[in-house]
């Protein structure tokens, strides 16, 4: 039997994204009923109350910082607690000690870093830019296996790292179990969905430009809700809103809950996703998996997550955008047609089959 540690460290409470994914990942993996000890690594005692009922053993890693925790942190667990094997969604692993690694990766590291000095990020972040891309290639060629998030992901790595192309093992994640199909938010009628955050990638100006020149050509006006915390970037936001003289058909939410999420997603007409790159794409499959009609960028993860169960268009193109949304509002049985594949195609992305892909990689690692 062997002692592997998870990284458990961006749990939380409120957590989405990575969070989400770490959590579903020590849950499915301790229904697996492996043959090894499995420790979760976690930063709050609250995020051990999420993990506990999964009978997982967990440790608090109690350095603040991350780059503290992945650097020294990590390795002196690793001594202290005789791990065989950690697993992890870092693409930043102990340049000294830890121990052979399954790396769970999403996406290339130079889109993010690419957009956040285009965008004009804080001191903090591009420090940890400067920090990561210093450190992936290397950590990447140091892990026993590479897991990724998706089949584009793995071609990407395969051609800016050719020597890690033998290891490279594409994983979707599974869908959160919240996401369903069921009844919309209570007194609107139909809406467009789109969701901002403060993160450029969503590329939420595309969005507006499309629904502004879809609106005129609708045979009903139909609003666009967006929920989202777009941060520092709500200014910008709200200024595009007011040059397209979209204000009063455009709703910006602010944050939502899980549950208001959910909801909105179920009650959506459409929901219109220009993203410029994901790694995995996971709101496309939480629209699917709750009867959306999805409208969403043909770029880098997101065919393969949709197949043909949404319509795709080029993320710089807003009259594709355009021209699609007034399909699927307006042309008859297109929208019902795409939620039936939708809820279809997302069903097929379980946690439990996840897990047993997470665990081939660790036998792998254990093997190596």
């Amino acid at each position: 039997m062997a002692r592997i540690g998870i990284d458990a460290t961006s749990v939380s409470p409120a957590g989405a994204g990575h969070a989400r994914t770490q959590l579903e990942a020590v849950r499915s993996l301790a229904r697996l009923g492996l043959a090894h000890e499995l420790i979760a690594f976690v930063r709050t005692p609250e995020a051990a109350a999420l993990v506990a009922p999964t009978g997982v053993r967990c440790e608090l890693a109690r350095n603040r910082l991350t780059i503290v925790w992945e650097q020294a942190g990590l390795p002196r667990a690793v001594r202290r607690l005789g791990l065989d094997a950690f697993f992890t969604t870092t693409d930043r692993l102990p340049v000294i000690g830890g121990c052979r690694t399954v790396t769970w990766l999403f996406e290339v590291p130079t889109h993010r870093i690419e957009l956040n000095r285009k965008h004009g990020a804080g001191a903090y972040q591009r420090a940890a830019d400067l920090l990561t891309l210093a450190l992936w290639r290397r950590s990447l060629g140091a892990a026993a296996v590479v897991l990724t998030g998706s089949q584009a992901t793995a071609d990407e790595l395969a051609v800016m790292l050719p020597a890690v192309s033998g290891k490279l093992r594409p994983v979707h994640p599974g869908l959160d179990p919240v996401f369903t199909p069921g009844a919309g938010p209570t007194g609107r009628g139909r809406y467009v969905m789109h969701i901002a955050t403060s993160d450029p990638r969503d590329n939420t100006e595309t969005a507006l430009a499309a629904y502004a020149a879809a609106l005129p050509r609708l045979r009903e006006r139909i609003p666009l809700l967006v929920p989202g915390g777009a941060g520092r970037r709500e200014p910008a936001v709200r200024a595009e809103i007011d040059r397209l003289g979209l204000r009063g058909d455009v709703e910006l939410l602010g944050r939502v809950s899980d549950e208001e999420l959910v909801t909105l997603y179920r009650g959506a007409s459409a929901y219109l996703d220009p993203t410029l790159f994901e790694g995995f794409g996971y709101q496309v499959l939480e629209a699917m998996a709750c009867g959306a009609p999805v409208i969403a960028s043909g770029t880098t993860s997101i065919p393969e997550i949709v197949l043909d169960a949404g319509l795709l268009c080029d993320p710089g193109r807003p009259e594709e955008f355009a021209t699609a949304l007034v399909r699927v509002l307006d042309e008859p049985g297109l929208a019902d047609d795409l939620r039936r594949r939708g809820l279809a195609r997302a069903a097929t992305f379980t946690w439990a089959r996840t897990a047993e892909q997470i665990a081939a990689g660790f036998e792998e690692a254990l093997s190596a």
